[in-house]
């Protein structure tokens, strides 16, 4: 009876040994990013710096623009009371530095496309955002779609689908007259060798186009008033996070459809000036 009852005891003590082995050794889950976000209180977003969407405040480190102010208006809506750290960087910077961890998401306008979705999460869509042909005041070369850009030189900026949508345009040209691709680090440098004369035309984000005109209208450059973009339902944009964080997606994409319904995601684009804001909020 002794002999059975120490067999029992050292049977019941290699148990719970192996259990509290494999409890050390289970990895432990990773932190949802809400859930971070609710410890820390800070928020850390990366942005290409383009007004009126997403940009840094002048001589300051302020999140600007649209998209921060849904950002804070989605952590209000959670109860959360965290600042948005922002970094700004090329806009062909911004997935990686989300995977390295340099950011905690991306805050700027960027398409939703199945190569992207692989190697982070997006968000439901939060706009749209169509792109535009500009050219020199005037258009005197006449152009007035991707086709007539044959032969000339066109530029947009790295890391955008419009380097795709120009390559695809200039492989359908005639033998001999491809497009000219001029390829920039930032939109901000598109505008100045297009303002410059350096550029026959650019493919570039509408939104930013317009505000950078309206802000400045001695700019030497116009939208095309009859382009039509590739596809308003393709120009779909949303927020990118690292994969591996349901919480916040499931709760951002809940609150942002609880904005969108009550006009605050509206009021937002409006204050920004991106109006009508069904243009940019509506497929």
């Amino acid at each position: 009876m002794r002999l059975h009852r120490m067999v029992l005891q050292g049977t019941a003590a290699v148990l719970a040994g192996a259990v509290l082995a494999v409890s050390f050794c289970a990895p432990a889950r990773a932190e949802d990013l809400l859930d971070k976000i609710r410890a820390t209180k800070v928020l850390s977003i990366g942005t290409s710096n383009d007004a009126p969407l997403s940009y840094v405040s002048p001589g300051g480190n302020e999140a600007l623009g649209a998209l921060p102010d849904v950002l804070r208006a989605f952590l209000k809506r959670e109860g959360i009371d965290a600042r948005i750290d922002v970094t700004a960087m090329p806009f062909a910077s911004l997935l990686p530095a989300l995977q390295s961890g340099r950011i905690e998401l991306m805050g700027d306008a960027m398409y939703i496309r199945p190569a992207r979705a692989k190697i982070v999460d997006f968000t439901d869509v939060v706009f749209y955002n169509p792109e535009s042909l500009d050219v020199p005041k005037g258009n005197k070369l006449h152009l007035h779609s991707l086709a007539d850009l044959c032969g000339h030189t066109a530029g947009t900026y790295e890391g955008t689908t419009y380097v795709d949508l120009l390559k695809s345009a200039s492989a359908s040209c005639p033998a001999g007259k491809p497009i000219s691709l001029q390829q920039y680090p930032t939109i901000q440098n598109v505008f100045a060798d297009l303002n410059a004369g350096r550029l026959d035309a650019a493919v570039v984000d509408a939104s930013l186009s317009a505000y950078a005109i309206k802000q400045n209208p001695s700019l030497g450059f116009e939208l095309v008033a009859d382009y039509k973009p590739e596809s308003k339902t393709s120009s779909d944009c949303a927020f990118a996070i690292a994969k591996g964080n349901p919480q916040f997606l499931q709760a951002f994409n809940t609150t942002y459809a609880a904005m969108l319904k009550d006009g605050t995601a509206a009021k937002i684009f409006a204050k920004w000036g991106l109006e009508p804001t069904d243009f940019f909020l509506k497929p």
